[in-house]
C-alpha cells in the first residue's frame, strides 16, 4: 500500500527552488505545502498538521524569537533549516535550541528525505499522544 506520509510545509520565498523541493517530496509521498513568507505560515499550521517545515534561513527574516514561540507554539513540528552559510550569529539561540536540523544549500536531496525519514519513524511513537495532550490544552 502506497499511502501518503505526513505533511511538509516548505517556506521559501524563492518559487522556483520551492517548487523543486516540493517535487522531490511529493515523489516520496510527502503532502507538501509552499508558502513564501511567515505572514503566509501561520494560517497553514493552524489549518493543517505538519510533520515537518523546511526553511530557507537566507531569505526568510528570522529571529531567534520568532523561532521560539514557533516552537514554543508548534511542539512536534520538525524544523529544518536551509543555508548557503555556514553562520547565521542572529540565530545563535534557535539554531542551538529551536531548529531541529540545517542542511547546507544546494541541497543534498537524499540526504534530507534520510533525515526525514528517520524523524518520521523517530516520532511516529509520540504522535498520538502529543495529538491528544494538545487536544486536552484547546
Amino acid at each position: 500500500m502506497n499511502t501518503m506520509r505526513k505533511t511538509v510545509i516548505v517556506l521559501d520565498p524563492d518559487e522556483e527552488h520551492s517548487k523543486g523541493l516540493c517535487a522531490v517530496l511529493e515523489r516520496e509521498q510527502y503532502r507538501t505545502i509552499s508558502v513564501v513568507s511567515l505572514k503566509d505560515l501561520q494560517p497553514c499550521l493552524d489549518r493543517n498538521v505538519p510533520f515537518a517545515l523546511l526553511l530557507d534561513l537566507d531569505l526568510v527574516p528570522l529571529d531567534n524569537r520568532t523561532l521560539r514561540d514557533l516552537r514554543t507554539l508548534h511542539r512536534t513540528l520538525c524544523i529544518i533549516g536551509l543555508s548557503s552559510r555556514s553562520f547565521h550569529p542572529e540565530l545563535k539561540e534557535a539554531l542551538s535550541r529551536h531548529i531541529d536540523a540545517c542542511f547546507s544549500k544546494p541541497v543534498d536531496l537524499d540526504a534530507l528525505l534520510y533525515y526525514l525519514k528517520g524523524a518520521q519513524d523517530n516520532r511516529a511513537e509520540d504522535w498520538p499522544k502529543v495529538l491528544e495532550s494538545e487536544e486536552v490544552l484547546s
